[in-house]
């Protein structure tokens, strides 16, 4: 039984109960009913969208592109960074608080989310989130209050929500050079009974993936996961 037909089951009962056919008469509504409904169409539909299996490499390279700025002065994140920082502390000394959350806020809307924008625009927010080492690099240059640590997976989750999981492409379903490289070397390994560097090997991989440093389409993913799984 697929998740439709057994969704269309739950519904169904739920609709007799809720008009008390099989009873044969009324029946009172079950506290939390529709928010049962609601919480299970929303996981149908998530379980239908299709995500990459990690990122292609343009996620990192960009990611640098727009902290360094190429090499043209100031025009990266890093020097905007500091000069806001620099500013909003100087602010913050002289207890002029509202000034120093204004230099930050500016920076924040005119600097670091057009640049997180920017290496959406070339790749595609779920890449994005599924590259630590990007979302590292860009969090270093969020500037607020505490920690911010996490920011910019924040950012794409609130900005972008429902369209994570819709812009699975041809593109991002392809595996890149390294992993069918690896894919090719895992069977060959296999086929040799060299089984235990067939399993090193996909266990490396899947990490690669998984952080977001390799891009996998689903079949080469999967393979790689299901020979990892015997470490």
């Amino acid at each position: 039984m697929d998740m439709e037909e057994l969704d269309k089951k739950i519904n169904a009962a739920n609709d007799r109960f809720v008009s008390g056919d099989e009873a044969g008469g009324s029946a009172p509504v079950p506290v939390g009913t529709d928010i049962y409904k609601r919480n299970n169409k929303a996981r149908l539909v998530e379980v239908k969208k299709r995500r990459p299996n990690g990122s292609a490499a343009v996620v990192k390279a960009v990611t640098k592109s727009v902290v360094t700025g190429d090499g043209q002065r100031g025009a990266g994140l890093a020097p905007a960074y500091k000069k806001a920082r620099d500013d909003s502390d100087f602010f913050k000394k002289r207890g002029e608080e509202g000034r120093a959350e204004i230099v930050r806020n500016q920076y924040m809307e005119e600097h670091f989310l057009p640049a997180v924008e920017a290496v959406i625009a070339y790749s595609s927010p779920d890449e994005l989130l599924n590259c630590r080492e990007a979302l590292a690099a860009l969090d270093q240059y969020a500037l607020g209050i505490g920690k911010t640590n996490g920011y910019t997976a924040q950012y794409v989750r609130s900005a972008y929500g429902n369209a994570l999981g819709e812009d699975y492409s041809a593109r991002t379903g392809k595996s890149d050079d390294y992993v069918t490289r690896i894919v090719y070397r895992i069977k060959m390994l296999a086929d040799g009974g060299s089984n235990r560097e067939a399993i090193s090997l996909a266990v490396s991989a899947k990490k690669d993936i998984d952080e977001g440093t390799h891009i996998a389409s689903d079949g080469d993913y999967a393979l790689i996961g299901r020979v990892a799984s015997f470490a």
